[in-house]
């Protein structure tokens, strides 16, 4: 479990525990003359305007090994959206509050086939009955049962429930059904065999050395109009000192690395 400690201010608490800046009264938020990732707030404005490139798998592993938010994009031509991914095990509460601001909320849980079937978590509809548009493996959702958890919605309850998923003491006793947080059961062979986010999350996981288990959402325009998508999610990285990648990159990455499946 992280040893991270948050540094509160008036204004709030940004991913790795440095400040951010005053919400608007659009509901956004800006960064202040504070650091961001260690990075002047300041640095990344520019940076946001003035760097849009991807960033390599190497980075973004490097990254997600210090506990840190990665953003993965998936191909245009399927869900076309970036997700905000944080290591389950380095999820806490403060990086649970800065997901639901900037995501859908719906906080899911990626874990490997191997984890699901140990804390019997059964898909949440019967096999082969699974209509969702990519065949997205949600399993029943759970509560973590422990000290401190109340109705399990608050961003403090749902960060402990995925730290508990990835415990490696959990049980399935350690869980009530149903819950707040969804699990995603991973498929067999990884993005070299479904190119989906809940993929991508585990071979990260993996790759940084972590438990298999993250804590991912979808990021939204901050406008109100849909989905972040493309340069969007970049200059969102860019403003935050966020590592953005594709899921292609990974594939292509793991590829090289390790041959196909």
């Amino acid at each position: 479990m992280s040893t991270e400690q948050p540094i509160p201010t008036p204004n709030g608490v940004v991913p790795n525990g440095t400040t951010y800046g005053d919400t608007k009264t659009n509901g956004t938020s800006q960064p202040a003359s504070s650091h961001v990732n260690g990075i002047a707030a300041e640095t990344l404005h520019a940076a946001a305007t003035a760097d849009l490139a991807f960033d390599s798998i190497e980075s973004t592993i490097a990254a997600f090994k210090t506990g840190s938010f990665i953003i993965v994009l998936d191909a245009p031509s399927r869900e076309n959206e970036g997700d905000l991914i944080c290591p389950a095990q380095d999820f806490t509460p403060e990086k649970a509050a800065f997901m639901i601001r900037h995501t859908s909320g719906l906080i899911c849980s990626p874990l490997s086939p191997a984890l699901a079937h140990s804390l019997h978590l059964p898909q949440m509809v019967p096999l082969g009955k699974n209509s969702e548009v990519d065949g997205t493996a949600y399993t029943v959702s759970v509560d973590a049962l422990a000290d401190g958890m109340t109705t399990g919605i608050s961003a403090c309850d749902r960060a402990m429930t995925c730290r508990k998923l990835s415990d490696p003491a959990a049980q399935p006793g350690d869980f009530r059904r149903p819950g707040h947080v969804f699990p995603l059961r991973a498929r067999e062979g990884g993005v070299r065999q479904r190119r989906g986010h809940t993929e991508a999350t585990v071979e990260f996981c993996r790759l940084a050395g972590k438990r298999e288990v993250g804590a991912i959402c979808e990021l939204v325009d901050e406008g109100g109009d849909g989905m972040m998508r493309g340069e969007a999610c970049l200059a969102f990285g860019r403003r935050w000192g966020i590592k953005v990648c594709t899921i292609e990159a990974l594939v292509e990455f793991l590829e090289t690395q390790q041959g196909s499946v």
